[in-house]
């Protein structure tokens, strides 16, 4: 077997010939499925890889994948033997005529966990099952903008922009597991500290950050959102909310509200809250949040009666609202508020890739036992994303893509996120700003001085937010 630093002295041509290829490029091939099944498999983590095919296209593969697979821990048997003791796994490879198939079994029944298959780079394309098929118009994209970093050094997931008195300056703030933190953006570089907000409690997951004038006194109110974890033995994680309104005066943050325990967003300066259920991440229906001298209340009547996820849905008007399906997909949903009309809904877009952080830990009414795992190891919760931000401007509307993409396979990220602009008018989607090669955790956008839109995008070097992070600042190059 090959483990961390054992090798099975049986068959050392076949990786001295794998080895020999270390130096061309390495195929990063993108197996979705098997990779969550080998993440969720908590079993004996011995495997027989048996390859088949193509010698070259096959040794890039295997090279790559047999890298990966020691990382995880795996011991790995290349082929099967009559001597050898039987694997929990069997990963099959066959590459042929450019197209490579990876099949994973489990070994005891010949149940297969995951099948998959994918074109390999340079080969000329044919039709496969679950092939992704590009739609014929996409967006245009604008022409490149320079732009600014700033490295952090916090790890912050949630951005928004609040005014500031000097336009020459620009305002953001920061919201964290430790709390919420304002910075005034000095010459575009320069991180001043304004103001800052700690929760009562501690080691909570940053959720949610919003901004602007609810009770249109002139002065944005901040709505932040965090998380706290609990683990019960018998119940699994399940993720408490706690949420405040905060206003900022004299350069200090105080809290307009009690811990409100909900979901809050704000859009077209307007609050919004919406419950967690026991058994739910979102339960009931959004309700609004009411001002009263200077300080916030639930309205008794639900907000608007077309949202049901106060992050999925986006309100436009009392008719209509954007809103993403399963598939990630930016729809326009209309008709709400009229009764002798069906609500309806197409789409902007074809997926803008999966986004799976920040979760909500919702722990399961009945528990559940994957494939793969003892019935010891019952899964007591299951992790919600929260749905990206879209952030109405006028008539423009502003969300982002997943196109950077992490695999276990792989070492490094490969791809690029950006920002894309909505016309409301039109339904013309542009790509006002340059793609960037790190993770879009969050982003907003405001005018500067000149009225041209800015977009100050908060980036992290991995998916969850746990790697190096920065601001860039960039300009929409389209002027819309």
């Amino acid at each position: 077997m090959i483990g961390i630093a054992q090798i099975n002295s049986r068959l050392p041509v076949l990786l001295i010939w794998l080895l020999s290829v270390a130096w061309l490029p390495t195929a990063h091939a993108q197996w979705a499925q098997t990779e969550k099944s080998l993440a969720a498999w908590d079993g004996n983590k011995t495997i027989d890889f048996i390859m088949t095919g193509d010698d070259r296209r096959l040794a890039l593969e295997s090279l790559e994948l047999l890298r990966r697979l020691v990382s995880l821990g795996y011991q790995i048997t290349l082929g099967r033997h009559a001597d050898s003791p039987v694997s929990a796994l069997e990963l099959r490879l066959t590459v042929t005529n450019g197209m490579a198939t990876l099949v994973l079994n489990r070994t005891r029944d010949g149940m297969t966990i995951g099948a998959e298959q994918r074109q390999l780079a340079g080969a000329t394309a044919t039709n496969y099952a679950n092939k992704t098929v590009r739609p014929a118009s996409r967006p245009s994209v604008g022409n490149f903008v320079p732009d600014r970093r700033i490295d952090l050094n916090q790890q912050p997931l949630r951005i928004v922009s609040l005014n500031q008195p000097n336009p020459d300056i620009l305002r953001v703030a920061l919201l964290d597991s430790k709390g919420l933190s304002v910075y005034d953006i000095d010459n575009g570089q320069v991180l001043k500290p304004v103001a800052e907000f700690r929760p009562p409690d501690t080691n909570l997951d940053a959720l949610y950050l919003d901004a602007g004038d609810i009770d249109a006194d002139g002065n944005p109110e901040i709505v932040a959102v965090w998380g706290k974890n609990n683990l019960a033995a018998f119940d699994g994680i399940d993720t408490r909310l706690h949420a405040w309104v905060l206003a900022l005066d004299d350069g200090a943050l105080r809290p307009v509200s009690d811990d409100l325990q909900a979901y809050l967003r704000i859009n077209n300066n307007t609050a919004y809250l919406q419950r967690r259920g026991v058994y739910e991440a979102f339960a009931g229906k959004v309700h609004q949040l009411e001002g009263n001298d200077g300080a916030f209340s639930i309205a008794k009547t639900p907000a608007f009666l077309g949202l049901n996820n106060i992050y999925r849905d986006t309100p436009i008007d009392d008719a209509s609202a954007f809103s993403f399906d399963d598939n990630d997909r930016l729809l326009y949903r209309s008709g709400f508020g009229q009764p002798q009309t069906e609500v309806t809904s197409a789409p902007y877009s074809d997926s803008l890739g999966e986004i799976t952080f920040p979760v909500v830990y919702v722990k399961l009414e009945q528990p559940e036992y994957p494939l793969g795992l003892a019935e010891s190891d019952r899964v007591l919760e299951r992790a919600v994303p929260l749905a990206r931000r879209v952030q109405i401007k006028g008539d423009i509307a502003y969300t982002q893509v997943r196109g950077r993409n992490t695999s276990l396979f792989r070492s490094k990220a490969e791809g690029t996120d950006r920002i894309v602009a909505v016309d409301i008018r039109s339904g013309r989607m542009t790509e006002p700003f340059a793609a960037v090669g790190n993770f879009i955790l969050d982003f907003t956008v405001r005018q500067d001085p000149n009225n041209a839109r800015v977009a100050i995008l908060l980036l992290n070097d991995k998916p969850d937010g746990s790697g190096r992070s920065s601001l860039r600042i960039q300009q929409d190059s389209t002027n819309q």
